[in-house]
This record gives C-alpha cells, structure tokens and sequence, in this order.
C-alpha cells in the first residue's frame, strides 16, 4: 500500500531551494514519510541541493550502518524498492542525495569510496556539540552556515549557466 502524499507537501517540495533529510530515527521517522507517492518523484526532478545531515550516532535502528547505508535506506523508500513493482521507481541515490553534512566527532562512518561510487561527492563535516542526552549533535550556528554555503553554491552554479533561451540570441543593435 503505497499512499499519495498531501498535495500541499508535494507543492511545497516543488517550490523550495533545498531539501534536507534531518536527523532521526531512520526507519521510524525519515523513511515513512519518504514512501508515499508523489515524493520520490516530486524530489528527483528538482535541481537543488539535497543534503542528509547524518546522525552523531547509531541508534537501535542503524547499528552497523555507515554513510552510504543511510544514502541506500534513503533510496530504496523514495524508489518504494519494496512493494508492488509497477509503483517502484528506478532513480539512482544521486537524484535524492547530493550532498551530506557530518557533525564533526560523529560516530557513523563514512565510506567516501562507497559515496562517490553512487556519485555523492559532497561530503562536509560541521563543528559539533556534545548534548548529554543523545550525544554529538550539530553545533547550531554551524549547521546554519553549511546549508546556507551549499545553497548559495548551487544559486551561482545555476546562475553561470548559459540560458537556453538567449546563449544563442546575438544583439544587432
């Protein structure tokens, strides 16, 4: 059973200039919100950045998980790889996942190898806090300065692109 998701979130996905897959159980919280349908399609065919900020720890759920493993959990629900396969999608992790935040002194490994072979180059590590209750987490400000940063990178990218509809268009005037 794959649920439609509600027309206002697949709006809203359609309009904004970053996604992020926050922090939090991965298999109780993130991922069931990705399966519905409209999601994984809505979110492929934006040109964003899409950044996972990776947990400070496992949890009961991701033990033994490195990076790229959080990437494949991710994928595999925006696909809904496990259901009816006339409602699977066929997008690879890179159309879901470009870039990933790590908190700095985190305990998820990352297998960069692993990344780059599902083409996730952008791999940035963030100062971190010790918070006594769930460990490493994201140092606020910092987190703030890094989505602003790969926001920013990818605005001027897109705005020293050539537009289609003048690279060819010559003034004679």
């Amino acid at each position: 059973v794959f649920p439609e998701a509600n027309h206002t979130v697949l709006e809203q996905l359609s309009k904004v200039d970053c996604i992020v897959y926050a922090m939090g159980s991965l298999f109780t919280s993130v991922c069931p919100s990705l399966v519905l349908r409209g999601i994984g399609e809505t979110i492929a065919s934006r040109s964003i950045p899409k950044v996972l900020l990776l947990n400070g720890s496992h949890d009961r759920e991701t033990i033994g998980l490195s990076a790229s493993g959080f990437v494949t959990a991710i994928t595999d629900s925006l696909n809904r790889t496990y259901g009816d396969p006339d409602k699977s999608l066929k997008y690879h992790p890179k159309d879901y996942v470009n870039a990933i935040l790590v908190p700095e002194g985190g305990q998820i490994p990352l297998d960069v190898e692993h990344l780059a072979s599902k083409r996730i180059f952008h791999v940035l590590t963030v100062k971190s806090v010790r918070d006594t209750k769930v460990g490493v987490i994201f140092d606020p400000q910092s987190l703030i300065q890094a989505l602003t940063g790969l926001i920013s990178e990818h605005m001027d990218a897109r705005l020293a692109e050539p537009d289609p509809l003048t690279e060819n268009v010559t003034s004679v005037c």
